[in-house]
């Protein structure tokens, strides 16, 4: 028996390239994004021109101020040159993503899926628009005029059959035919990597003295070679420019906001009377969630004393359920009461002191520091008196399904698990990056499956910042940095003051200074004179092979990183 030959045919909103069939997909971007919203934090007039600075230099400007002679990268001084009467607006990364997320609330009731790219751009699956429509136009075209109409702004759609092609396609407003992706790419400059994240900076320069100067360029390449040369990021990069590449993206959840919480009549410590509470308040969360057909994968735990202290923690749970939320409680509890009792049970902690409260407690316990009386903030006897959870992520079912090639984790998940519930969240940590100047300074240490909360923006610009590859060991050793005659290295905002030749260290001696990079300079905190730093910092290698960063601080040499 024949197969019903309507079952062969792509499905409307798909493509079939070769054997791989792809999602088309179209994406809106409001062009100068960070202008308008500028003007609506400021409540400035329609007509009024805006310019929007980041780091000295415009980065976006409506099209008032571009049309009397303000372009990207000017400066200041420049802008206002140009247009007198252009309002001059620092860049706010808060602001550009508040009043993006409050429009496209529009969107909600318009599409089934869209996702949040960037404040400013969204892109929605076309084959969340087939039903009811008869073609791509005609359905882009209905969704954008009651897009326009409920938010005032003014979009550039793209569409194309990967998400990346069609963020370059909305700088054109062009729609890119079915099957056609490969080559629209091809013509595009290596540069527009950058539309694909931050990640790619560092690569689009190496491509560029490579003589790649465009996505077909890098297409033509083979993909074994472009992988074993470039690693996981070059393959990427290849498959975005051949047209295969998908840019991860998550759908938008809808705005509303899921908790609960409950206050107890009498405060309470035990942690069994506390877990079957938050079994109850879990059992009610997850099942709100539930009805709008989501799925819950953060959740904040937030503890009140009878005192008004507070601990809030934020958890990423894979497989969510009330047991695993109980536990996490737990554990919270447990810590954050032992903790405030003095140290006194083994992982005790208060809350947000991960890493230095450890040390703390080992410090005490082998006798090293003094007893320092009651703790003023002892709350253990009194007890906890409110609990709350709030769902902090939520996603589609569809988007936290996980693939059936992911290895198995159960075992180790189990054991971290172990670990946390016996010594305390802070007892499992997770390594990551915050911005910073230095590598003591940019090491993050999260407790496992909790939130990252970086104390420094990773994402702002770091003048001097260390660039890659960095330190394997950070340290903080003091040295000696010598000339050839053995006189201490100097070292001023020019450079040094003479050759480095010798580095003594405090045990082991001395060793020779094979070679150095040049100096430089880094000044800290200038603006409070309490915590303000100067520095200057050197990259050595010794004769014995080893590659050292230094670092000069008040008139002292450090050994601040070891390179492997």
């Amino acid at each position: 028996m024949s197969a019903d030959p309507a079952l062969e045919l792509p499905l409307p909103g798909r493509v079939e390239t070769g054997r791989v069939e792809t999602e088309r997909s179209l994406v809106l971007t409001v062009p100068d994004w960070s202008a308008v919203a500028a003007a609506a934090e400021h409540d400035l007039d329609p007509r009024t021109p805006v310019v929007v600075l980041h780091g000295g230099r415009v980065i976006a400007a409506d099209a008032f101020a571009r049309s009397a002679g303000v372009i990207l990268g000017i400066s200041k001084r420049a802008a206002q040159l140009r247009c007198p009467e252009a309002r001059v607006v620092v860049w706010d990364e808060e602001v550009d993503n508040r009043h993006f997320s409050a429009g496209v609330s529009a969107l909600e009731e318009l599409v089934a899926r869209f996702t949040l790219l960037s404040p400013g751009t969204l892109t929605i699956p076309l084959g969340s628009l087939r039903h009811g429509y008869a073609d791509e136009p005609s359905a882009v075209e209905a969704l954008i005029s009651s897009f326009v109409s409920a938010t005032g702004w003014e979009f550039f759609p793209g569409i194309a059959d990967t998400v990346f092609a069609a963020v370059l396609a909305a700088r054109q407003a062009r729609r890119v035919e079915p099957g056609e992706t490969r080559q629209f790419l091809a013509a595009q400059p290596i540069h527009a990597l950058e539309y694909a994240g931050a990640e790619y900076a560092e690569l689009i320069d190496v491509f560029g003295h490579l003589g790649l100067r465009t996505l077909g360029d890098l297409a033509a390449l083979d993909a074994k070679d472009v992988n074993s040369r470039f690693g996981e990021l070059g393959r990427r990069a290849h498959g975005l420019a051949t047209g295969r590449g998908r840019t991860a993206v998550d759908d938008h959840v809808r705005s509303e906001q899921f908790g609960v919480e409950v206050g107890l009549d009498t405060p309470t410590t035990r942690s069994d009377t506390l877990s079957f509470l938050t079994r109850q308040l879990a059992t009610e969360l997850l099942t709100k969630v539930r009805r709008h057909s989501l799925v819950c994968t953060q959740i904040t735990i937030e503890l009140s004393a009878v005192g008004g202290q507070s601990s809030t923690r934020t958890w990423r749970i894979d497989d969510m359920n009330e047991t695993s939320i109980a536990d996490r409680l737990r554990w919270q509890a447990e810590g954050w009461l032992a903790g405030s009792a003095g140290g006194s049970k083994s992982g005790g902690s208060k809350s947000g002191g991960a890493r230095s409260g450890g040390a703390g407690r080992r410090n005490a316990e082998a006798g090293d520091l003094p007893d320092p009386g009651p703790d003023p903030e002892d709350f253990s006897e009194e007890g906890i008196i409110a609990l709350s959870l709030v769902a902090a992520e939520l996603t589609t079912a569809i988007g936290a399904t996980k693939s059936l090639f992911d290895e198995n984790t159960g075992q180790v998940t189990h054991t971290l698990e172990r670990l946390q519930g016996l010594f305390g969240p802070d007892a499992v940590l997770v390594p990551g990056l915050q911005g910073g100047w230095d590598p003591a300074e940019t090491n993050l240490w999260t407790p496992w499956q909790q939130t990252a909360t970086p104390a420094r923006n990773p994402r702002a610009p770091w003048p001097g910042a260390l660039s890659a590859p960095r330190p394997t060991t950070v340290e903080h050793l003091p040295v000696d940095v010598l000339t050839a005659d053995g006189h201490p290295v100097g070292a001023r905002p020019a450079g040094l003051e003479a050759e480095p030749r010798t580095i003594r260290f405090p045990v082991g001696g001395a060793e020779a200074i094979a070679d150095y990079s040049g100096s430089w300079p880094i000044e800290s905190g200038w603006w409070d004179p309490a915590h303000s730093t100067y520095r200057t910092r050197l990259q050595v290698v010794t004769e014995s092979g080893r590659a050292l960063l230094l670092s000069k601080e008040n008139g002292q040499w450090y050994v601040t990183g070891r390179y492997c």
